[in-house]
């Protein structure tokens, strides 16, 4: 009932995401810096973000992540995930009993699924705007992707939250590595709230 866009560009991973569901970024989006970004979506399983980091800090590939963690999953066929490694791998999963419409666009070092979604076809323009304005802002070229989504329809329940994630190197090391954390909860515009709220924190840096 989400959909998300996973993405990397050098040292940055992140994670736009929204969905009709409330509070989507407490559960859905997972990221570490030189790990990896992992999205939890359909009947969510949030353990399994934590638990992909955790094998791909371990040295497994994406898709042998994905695979260890689903293994470890009661339910895997209402699961859809998708991994970006911090070398660029891609794995995904879509689950035999996972809301329709749902689907998978792969792009260049991004990767877009959504579930109960008005029409697959929404996830590769997610994808070709991001591909488009990532020169230019990583972050903004993420809400962008997911403006583009709503703006096709998205959530076929209609939007209520969304939330972005982006992490990468900070003064902090392993003890803190967002460098964007944000989230509407419960909105009847939350894609152009959170562009709203990601404005106000730049003119505020």
């Amino acid at each position: 009932m989400t959909y998300s866009i996973v993405a990397l560009k050098g040292k940055m991973l992140g994670i736009a995401v929204a969905s009709g569901s409330i509070a989507v970024g407490s559960r859905v989006p997972w990221a570490r810096f030189s790990v990896g970004a992992v999205v939890t979506q359909a009947y969510t399983n949030p353990s399994l973000g934590p638990l992909i980091l955790n094998y791909l800090e371990k040295g497994f590939s994406a898709k042998e992540a994905l695979a260890k963690a689903l293994s470890k999953d009661p339910n895997p066929e209402k699961r859809q995930v998708a991994v970006l490694s911090c070398r660029g791998e891609i794995a995904y999963h879509n689950g035999s009993d996972i809301p329709r419409e749902y689907g998978v666009y792969v792009g260049e070092n991004c990767v877009c699924i959504g579930n109960l979604i008005v029409s697959s076809r929404i996830l590769e323009a997610m994808c070709k705007t991001f591909e488009k304005k990532v020169d230019e802002d990583f972050t903004y070229a993420l809400l962008l992707a997911l403006t583009t989504a709503h703006r096709l329809g998205g959530d076929r329940r209609g939007d209520r939250s969304a939330a972005i994630l982006v992490v990468s190197e900070t003064p902090y090391g392993k003890l803190y590595d967002k460098v964007v954390d944000l989230r509407v909860d419960f909105s009847d515009n939350p894609v152009y709230e959170l562009i709203e709220l990601y404005e106000a924190c730049k003119e505020l840096a």
